[in-house]
This record gives structure tokens, C-alpha cells and sequence, in this order.
């Protein structure tokens, strides 16, 4: 599936994740679907004759996307165990809906939802949508006749009505995939694959993530991170540059 493929290039690269929408045509008892995902500020669509079902049209414009990004070579690492965080005008780029995304990310808080508003007759619809961050709601301004417009708006008013990114706590990024490092060097060292123990409960960083990992019966814990997936990688961070200097 190029969603997987698409889903794993993102996170390899540091983006946020793939956003799809669908539209729907034609009668009740033979619909056609299109698809368009959004990825890092940049729209990818299905083919023009459309699909069957909705996971065959996001997988088409997966398709689409996935072959055309994979062709641009990712971006130079940094050094082995260099930390790093996001640069600070990140959140002066991008679609409302990721700038809104990577702020949250960086708060520890969990991440937007949506939920839509409708009005009209099904053929002529127009949608406003409401954006829950932290538990606060916010509202698009008003009517709009594509979703995706609506949610766009509720989270550029969620964007103006949020504390600044510059007082927020930056929590560090691991820059390189520690747990395929460590995994790699448990198989290579015939250890036992490495087990993960993930927690929300992190007094220091409401919304965050920390993680400890076992490996070889040596238990090893990492800083938080804002993800589950963030906070396992902090810990195989530690985890994987212990083997590496003992070695």
C-alpha cells in the first residue's frame, strides 16, 4: 500500500502527516471517488478517471505523491547524536492546518481535531468546522464550500488565539531513526529485540511522552519527547550510543 510507503517517507524526513480529502461522485449505487493528499505545504491527486472506494482513491494519490517525493534526495543528517529542534519559524510557513499540527507537537499537547458544521441540501453543502485544541474549541469565521477551507480557517483563528510559539518549552528531537539503529544492532549482536515501555504520566511536560526500553536485561530511559513514537526514540537513543561505547 503507498499509503504505508508514504507514511514512513514522511516520518524519515520529518514531516508532519499525510492529510487526505475525498470527494464523491456520481449516482448512490455507483459512486466514483477522488482523492488529494497534502503533504509538507505541497497537493498530490488520484488519477482523473477516479476509483471505486475511498482507500483506493487515497492510495492512488499516495501513489502519486510517494513516487513523486522519493525521487527528491532527502536532506543531509546531522552528525551521529546531534539534537535537534524545530527552527523557530517553522510556524511562519506552511498550510494553517500543519502550522497548527507542529505547534501542538511542539506544546506536548495532543493533537487538533475537527469536527465539521453543516448547511444546505447534499448537492450544494457548505461546511464550517470547529478545531479542539487542548480542550479549547475554536470556530472558522464562516461558511466555506469545500471542508477543507473550513478547517483551514478554524485553525488559523485557533493560530491567533493560542500563546506564542516563542513561549513554549522546546522539547529535543532526536535528528536520526534510533530504533532502527538499535534494532539493527540487537540482530547484528543475536540480542533480543529491544521491548518498549511507553507513559503519558510526565509531571514536567503536560502531553509529553517518556519511554524506557529493555535491551540485554539493562533497562534505559530517555528524555521526553511529544509523541509516543519520539519519546521510544529517545530512549533507543540512549539504548543504542550504550552498546555503541562499550563496544
Amino acid at each position: 500500500m503507498f499509503k504505508s510507503r508514504l507514511n514512513e517517507l514522511c516520518q524519515q524526513r520529518r514531516w508532519a502527516p499525510p492529510e487526505y480529502e475525498v470527494t464523491r461522485e456520481g449516482a448512490d449505487h455507483m459512486p466514483l471517488f477522488r482523492a488529494t493528499v497534502a503533504i509538507n505545504g505541497k497537493e498530490f491527486r488520484s488519477a482523473e478517471d477516479g476509483a471505486w472506494s475511498v482507500r483506493e482513491a487515497e492510495n492512488l494519490a499516495a501513489m502519486a505523491a510517494f513516487e513523486r517525493l522519493s525521487a527528491v534526495p532527502a536532506p543531509l543528517r546531522p552528525a551521529p547524536g546531534e539534537l535537534i529542534s524545530p527552527p523557530a519559524s517553522i510556524h511562519l510557513e506552511g498550510p494553517p492546518k500543519m502550522r497548527l499540527q507542529i505547534y501542538c507537537q511542539k506544546a506536548g499537547k495532543q493533537l487538533p481535531s475537527y469536527r465539521p458544521i453543516y448547511e444546505g441540501s447534499p448537492h450544494l453543502r457548505k461546511f464550517k468546522s470547529v478545531v479542539t485544541v487542548d480542550g479549547q474549541e475554536f470556530e472558522s469565521p464562516e461558511f466555506c464550500y469545500k471542508l477543507k477551507e473550513a478547517e483551514a480557517a478554524a485553525a488559523k483563528v485557533a493560530l491567533a488565539s493560542l500563546p506564542p510559539q516563542a513561549s513554549l518549552p522546546v522539547l529535543k528531537v532526536s535528528s536520526l531513526s534510533y530504533k532502527n539503529l538499535l534494532q539493527e544492532l540487537a540482530q547484528k549482536e543475536r540480542f533480543p529485540f529491544p521491548l518498549y515501555n511507553t507513559t503519558s504520566d510526565v509531571p514536567d511536560y503536560p502531553g509529553a511522552y517518556k519511554s524506557t526500553v529493555e535491551v540485554q536485561s539493562v533497562i534505559f530511559q530517555g528524555d521526553p519527547g511529544n509523541s509516543k513514537k519520539q519519546a521510544e526514540m529517545n530512549a533507543a537513543k540512549v539504548a543504542f550510543q550504550h552498546f555503541k561505547n562499550s563496544k
